[in-house]
């Protein structure tokens, strides 16, 4: 709602020079007025969706870690990428992105069935998975 209403009043402010009935003195001000008008009301409502994009960004973050730890424990390390894709509701690419992220960040090794399918396999023996989501 701030984005649209700064938006008009930054195109009132654009549209104001090519008003030919006006004094020059009354073009300047209405200028004036809709870029003091348009200008924090934009930059708010771009701050505020900017704010909810990111909350919900880490919320997802949150989300996909959780899944994640949740399927290893249950698999004692091993993870696929069909199994996870289906547990945290991804795409097959996303799902892969993500655990070679985790991969990385845990040192997986690899392991190849006869299908040709990938599994992951982190290193949990000793490790408590219930204080590693928090």
């Amino acid at each position: 709602m701030l984005l649209a209403l700064g938006g008009i009043f930054l195109i009132a402010a654009i549209s104001i020079p090519f008003e030919q009935d006006e004094s020059p003195q009354a073009k300047a001000e209405q200028f004036a007025g809709c870029l003091m008008l348009g200008i924090p009301l934009t930059a708010w409502g771009g701050w505020i969706a900017w704010s909810l994009n990111r909350e919900s960004q880490v919320k997802e973050s949150d989300r996909l870690r959780s899944t994640f730890f949740q399927v290893a424990k249950e698999n004692d390390g091993c993870v696929g990428v069909m199994q996870f894709s289906m547990a945290a509701n991804l795409s097959g690419d996303k799902a892969k992105e993500f655990l070679d992220e985790r991969a990385k960040e845990f040192s997986a090794n690899f392991d190849v069935d006869e299908q040709g399918g990938i599994f992951y396999r982190f290193p949990i023996k000793g490790i408590d998975l219930d204080d590693a989501e928090s």
